[in-house]
């Protein structure tokens, strides 16, 4: 595959580092023929029966800068041309197909905040695709942290834990030797002023009217399953979840709100034998 596509590209020096390499393949880019780099590079990316679409749109929009109309094409074709750029020479160790595969992974790189994985070959690669706003986070690193938070929230007095997840730990630890709290200081910096905001009060008349809504929508005799697949023609949709009280050792919600769920639970049950009965 590397053989084939700089063939196509031209000769190229070979990239002293993978930084380096990743600075050529944006050369390569922003100084090759759009139009021909557009079909070349769709070829590449397994679509090149979109040529013609892609290439009518550009053109009718007066070819602009194909980074600023294909943005995210350009950024998946950048990957591919920096691997190929990269296999002849010695910069990464240990090259096997799989790898090709493991780079596929970057193609999600512009969606998200955090990236994280274990896998040796991202943890050299992936920092040299991200923008300032992105993290880059080693898979082990994560672990550990996950490790001291489980530590953390089990040193937790008895009264606290059967508040449960969402109480007690809606929010990371403060302390910033925390990996997760570091995150959030980036991510959502707002959270340490929002925890501390006083809670609304609960209105037990308003939490059993939306209950009671939401029964009536679920559990109608008036509403049927239907083959219908355009959302549009429909007035609403339900998708239902079974969300279970406990996840592994920890209770996901309050002793008593669980309580609750069960006591409605069991009075809908009873309710519908004695119903059928």
């Amino acid at each position: 595959m590397a053989s084939e596509v700089m063939s196509e590209l031209g000769r190229w020096r070979k990239p002293k580092s993978l930084a380096d390499a990743k600075q050529m393949a944006d050369t390569i880019i922003d100084n090759m023929e759009p139009e021909w780099l557009i079909a070349f590079g769709l070829d590449l990316l397994g679509a090149p029966e979109t040529a013609q679409y892609v290439l009518s749109g550009w053109i009718q929009r007066r070819r602009p800068p194909i980074r600023e109309h294909l943005p995210y094409f350009v950024f998946m074709l950048t990957i591919n041309i920096f691997f190929c750029l990269v296999l002849p020479t010695q910069l990464l160790r240990n090259v096997k197909p799989s790898h090709k595969i493991d780079l596929a992974y970057l193609y999600y790189l512009p969606f998200c905040s955090v990236f994280t994985s274990k896998d040796n070959f991202h943890a050299e690669i992936v920092p040299l695709f991200l923008t300032s706003e992105q993290t880059f986070v080693n898979g082990t690193e994560l672990k550990n942290d996950l490790a001291k938070l489980v530590a953390h929230y089990e040193s937790l007095p008895e009264e606290v834990l059967k508040t449960g997840l969402i109480h007690f730990a809606a929010y990371p630890p403060e302390d910033t030797a925390f990996l997760a709290t570091r995150l959030w200081d980036k991510y959502l910096p707002r959270w340490r002023e929002l925890k501390d905001l006083p809670k609304p009060p609960r209105d037990p008349e308003e939490e059993k009217r939306l209950v009671e809504e939401i029964n009536r929508q679920t559990d109608s005799p008036e509403l049927q399953p239907c083959d219908e697949q355009d959302i549009d023609k429909m007035d609403y949709a339900t998708i239902r979840r079974m969300v279970y009280p406990k996840k592994g050792r920890w209770l996901r919600f309050s002793e008593e709100q669980i309580r609750r769920v069960a006591e409605s639970e069991k009075q809908k049950s009873e309710a519908a034998t004695s119903k059928g009965g």
